[in-house]
């Protein structure tokens, strides 16, 4: 998961794609923040973790697959976290070499790992780009977005393979009505829109604020479903299967009383 640009909501985007593809029963997911400097997965999902990538990768040459696991930070949703460093210092202790030993034995393990790259696209960003096997990238309607997105499109051009993983996910659609049309947008960037996510700030500044995942606190909004048909789409599965799982559950829970 990566962005057009800074404060396009691909953390957000990346966190909830994340818990949604977890709740799956038949899925294990982690997700990895590659903000290092200032990453807030942690907060996203209101956890203290006792290990960051940093310490994981200062031990790498000693890692095996238990170790790994025993690092990470579980949520309530059953998604598995491996945060930024907590000490700005620490992030020069993680290499693109530690990073790819980390994420494939994670590989091995997990039916996802969600990588969550920072902005500034640095020689650990790009070490997780060429690795993922597919590069959701999050821009808006707008100009400056779009143009970021030709530009990032004309550097990956280089590397045939990564324009082939590339997929547009538009967020806040629907946020003015000064926004680009859809069709000015896949114009200027030259490539189909994979995903639009709705526009919805209030529950997305409370589900920041409140540190719960949007599955856990607004479940019938638009943009939750939005996401989880998104995580249905990259799971290859039918929405509705899990449509009918969620139906299920609510039905099962919905025989305790209300606290």
């Amino acid at each position: 998961m990566t962005g057009a640009t800074g404060g396009v909501g691909s953390s957000s985007v990346a966190v909830n794609l994340a818990c949604a593809l977890a709740t799956d029963p038949t899925n294990s997911v982690v997700l990895i923040d590659l903000d290092v400097a200032l990453g807030d997965a942690d907060v996203f999902l209101d956890t203290i973790p006792e290990y960051t990538l940093a310490d994981v990768a200062q031990n790498v040459s000693r890692l095996d697959l238990t170790l790994l696991k025993k690092s990470l930070t579980k949520h309530s949703t059953g998604l598995h976290l491996l945060p930024r460093p907590v000490q700005l210092e620490d992030a020069q202790l993680i290499t693109p070499d530690s990073l790819q030993r980390i994420i494939g034995l994670l590989k091995t393990s997990f039916s996802f790992v969600i990588l969550d790259t920072s902005k500034s696209y640095s020689s650990l960003d790009m070490e997780a780009i060429h690795l993922a096997d597919e590069i959701l990238m999050v821009t808006q309607l707008d100009l400056p977005c779009l143009r970021n997105v030709v530009r990032l499109m004309v550097t990956f051009d280089d590397d045939p393979s990564l324009r082939e993983k590339v997929k547009i996910v538009v967020n806040r659609v629907g946020q003015d009505n000064g926004q680009i049309s859809f069709k000015k947008a896949q114009e200027t960037i030259g490539r189909d829109i994979f995903w639009q996510i709705p526009n919805d700030y209030r529950v997305m500044v409370q589900v920041r604020n409140n540190g719960v995942p949007l599955l856990q606190h607004a479940p019938k909004a638009g943009i939750t479903n939005s996401i989880n048909q998104l995580a249905a789409a990259v799971s290859g599965k039918n929405p509705d299967e899990k449509d009918e799982r969620d139906t299920k559950s609510r039905r099962w829970l919905n025989l305790w009383p209300a606290k």
